[in-house]
């Protein structure tokens, strides 16, 4: 699979990346979620043994909501989620003007409907980025910088 071919499946037409996303069903996130929340099972009969004299685990609780959440995760990315919340003005876009990425479009740049400053700006970054240097090299640079 070419680099693009990945960036098709793991970005956003946008040029984010889903495929660290939190709650993106492969991502490292989820999976390691899962694992640490299987690997504590009945953990929590330690908990009640130890708060006393280590009082952080009087959250305990709290941690494994959190745990859960995280482990909970189910998306599919943006490109091919049907749910309201990744049906943003861009998905729509990309899929009304057949692109795979805004840098393809005939009228990019234009205004994302649905962004705010914070996010359009990043939008932006992305797709120039990606115009100039190409898809390849920002895919590579993409996977080796923190997602958040």
């Amino acid at each position: 699979m070419s680099n693009y071919e990945k960036a098709v499946k793991e970005l956003a037409p946008c040029g984010n990346d889903c495929s660290r996303c939190a709650n993106y069903e492969g991502s490292k996130i989820v999976l390691l979620s899962k694992e640490l929340n299987e690997n504590l099972e009945n953990f929590e009969k330690m908990v009640e043994k130890i708060k006393e004299f280590m009082p952080i685990f009087n959250h305990y609780e709290e941690f494994l909501a959190i745990l859960r959440h995280f482990s909970n995760g189910n998306c599919h990315g943006c490109r091919f989620s049907d749910k309201s919340e990744h049906q943003c003005s861009i998905n729509k876009c990309h899929k009304k003007e057949k692109v795979n990425f805004c840098f393809e479009c005939s009228k990019y740049p234009c205004k994302p409907t649905t962004y705010n400053e914070s996010l359009t700006k990043i939008w932006r970054e992305n797709n120039d980025t990606i115009k100039k240097s190409g898809i390849d090299d920002f895919y590579i640079a993409l996977k080796e910088k923190s997602r958040y």
